[in-house]
């Protein structure tokens, strides 16, 4: 489509042709090849401008004699000179040489005599339609002269047609010359090109699974005659029934559509209904119909909420950040399908919006819709870029808004209004890119130095926190080991004191075991006990000679000086009283009638 294009505007220029359906027609003559199409249109140096009339036949006296090898299958050559087929100069000497000379064929041509069944211009001539004789007879004394032959060849095919056809959707009107051997499915085919009016099965409306009918469609029109002088008056004032007539006559070869069970005529449906609430809904139902309209090859709608489209784009970290581009469509505008299909809807601008940016799309149909639209952009953008949108009117639309965010406030970077063509498109999103990228530079530069800051605020404070770690389990450390030492005082103080209570109250027991001192006038002996303590103190007790070891044990136990602990000494002989036998008396061990005693701690 966009090749058509500029084929056609190049021709335009180097021809200088202004009518665009004479630049059409010359152009399909020569299968839009350009410099063909210019060398019929602008002679080269020392050619006549028009072409010279053929000359007239030219009677032969003799017949010329041409080798034609039976092998291969050759085109009988026209015999009228404008024919566009020419006769080869050939003989037997430049035709393929062969081993066996009796494949060659010698025959001497002439025009419709002599052949065993009739034939036509485009027979192709083999051995079987060859006399035995191998002899064709050329009769040049035909009475058929050039123009007779001309008109017998080509008829009504030669005539040239004037259509004028109404673009509806894009509101142009074009006045197309084509030849009468110009086929209706291949005028339909061109005006498809010129008018990019898609004719496609998704653009039919019917289901992916569909019964279809064949059927030979018998219909009541205009007679062609009578079509053809509607359509060959050129007036300006055609009425709606000329142009209808004009529709039926491009339909002559479209039995094929009949076999389709679909209204004739489908209302087009928005890409966002009136009665949808939810955004995200919204959004979804935009981009399917988009791709229904205009194709596979369409933009990548974000398929999200318009808040999210933004969280995925300008709001992402400097080094991972993309630009929004928002593009809004309207219906009742005349640019919306030119503009989708000649530029958003390319290749190029495709593969572009999609290695940069993020595409979020809505439709401005819709009153409600367009309200909705306000208060997003109002709520995101801000309240200026708010009265940008609101200010556009239909014929500015649709739009592609390209949304940037600059020191974390997210503006408006560039608007691209419908009316741009494809080159116009790629130029403004090259620019907008190259803005951005700059500002990103900078930015990236910025957040790369505030990373390096922050690392090394949150090294020292990683530092801190481990000193702070580590005097806290110090503390806490110190603090569990006084704790522990204090149980450890108690717990020996606990048993000291249970001990204290138990020595006690053995001590209790044996004070009430332990018989009284003898007075001074006992009758019996008695044996008269010092007792060195450590620390050199002293003290007495009279004992009864008899009384035995143990009891002089147990008072001294009593005293506070127990036998496990502390050792009862004797000096003469020297021995410890408390590991001897204690249940002799005082008097057998000669500690009668007096003795001193050193106590000693064991």
């Amino acid at each position: 489509m966009a090749g058509r294009d500029e084929i056609l505007a190049n021709f335009q220029a180097c021809s200088g042709i202004e009518d665009v359906g004479e630049a059409f027609m010359h152009l399909e003559a020569a299968n839009w090849n350009l410099l063909e199409a210019l060398q019929v249109v602008m002679p080269q140096e020392g050619t006549p401008a028009t072409p010279l009339p053929p000359p007239p036949l030219q009677s032969v006296s003799q017949p010329e004699v041409i080798s034609v090898d039976s092998s291969p299958e050759l085109h009988l050559p026209p015999p009228i000179p404008p024919l566009p087929a020419a006769i080869p100069s050939t003989s037997a000497a430049s035709l393929p040489s062969s081993s066996n000379t009796s494949a060659v064929l010698d025959v001497n041509i002439q025009i419709l005599e002599g052949f065993k069944t009739p034939v036509e211009d485009s027979t192709v001539i083999t051995a079987a339609l060859l006399p035995e004789s191998r002899t064709l007879t050329l009769n040049a004394q035909s009475s058929v002269t050039f123009d007779n032959y001309y008109e017998r060849i080509n008829g009504a095919l030669g005539d040239e047609y004037l259509l004028l056809i109404h673009d509806e959707s894009n509101s142009k009107d074009y006045n197309l010359r084509f030849p009468g051997s110009k086929r209706i499915k291949e005028i339909k085919s061109d005006i498809h090109d010129l008018t990019n009016i898609a004719a496609t099965l998704a653009s039919s409306g019917i289901s992916k699974q569909h019964h279809l009918t064949v059927r030979k469609a018998v219909k009541e029109r205009t007679p062609k005659a009578q079509r053809k002088t509607l359509m060959e008056t050129g007036e300006e004032n055609s009425s709606g029934d000329e142009f209808l007539d004009a529709s039926e006559l491009l339909n002559d070869d479209d039995d094929f559509l009949d076999m389709m069970d679909v209204p004739a005529v489908k209302k087009a449906q928005t890409l966002i209904p009136a009665d949808v609430d939810d955004e995200v809904m919204g959004v979804m139902h935009f981009s399917e119909e988009f791709r229904n309209r205009y194709g596979s090859c369409v933009p990548m709608f974000y398929q999200g909420s318009l808040e999210d489209a933004l969280k995925e784009s300008v709001q992402l970290p400097a080094k991972n950040r993309k630009l929004l581009a928002v593009y809004l469509h309207h219906d009742g505008s005349v640019l919306s399908n030119v503009f989708c299909s000649q530029a958003l809807c390319q290749i190029s601008v495709v593969d572009y919006l999609s290695a940069n940016f993020v595409v979020w799309g809505w439709d401005l149909t819709h009153e409600a819709n367009k309200a909705r639209l306000l208060n997003l952009v109002t709520t995101h953008f801000g309240s200026m870029a708010s009265s940008t949108v609101r200010s556009f009117s239909v014929d500015k639309l649709p739009a592609l808004l390209v949304i940037t965010r600059t020191r974390g406030t997210i503006e408006v970077l560039s608007v691209i209004h419908g009316n741009g063509v494809l080159d116009e498109v790629m130029t403004a999103l090259l620019h907008a890119t190259e803005m951005f990228e700059e500002q990103r530079a900078t930015e990236v530069q910025e957040e790369e130095a505030r990373e390096v800051r922050e690392a090394v605020k949150a090294e020292q404070d990683a530092a801190y926190m481990e000193s702070l770690k580590a005097d806290r389990a110090k503390a806490a450390a110190k603090k569990q080991a006084e704790m522990e030492e204090k149980q450890e005082r108690e717990r020996v103080e606990s048993i000291k004191q249970q001990e204290e209570a138990i020595k006690e109250a053995v001590r209790a027991s044996l004070e009430t075991d332990i018989p009284q001192e003898p007075s001074s006038d006992c009758p019996y002996p008695v044996a008269t006990l010092r007792f060195r303590i450590p620390g050199g103190e002293t003290f007495s007790r009279n004992f009864l000679a008899n009384t035995t070891l143990q009891v002089l044990l147990n008072f001294l136990h009593v005293k506070g000086y127990p036998a496990d602990e502390y050792k009862c000494l004797q000096s003469w002989p020297r021995r410890d009283v408390s590991a001897l036998d204690v249940s002799k008396t005082l008097m057998d061990y000669k500690l009668y009638p007096q003795e001193t005693l050193n106590i000693e701690e064991r």
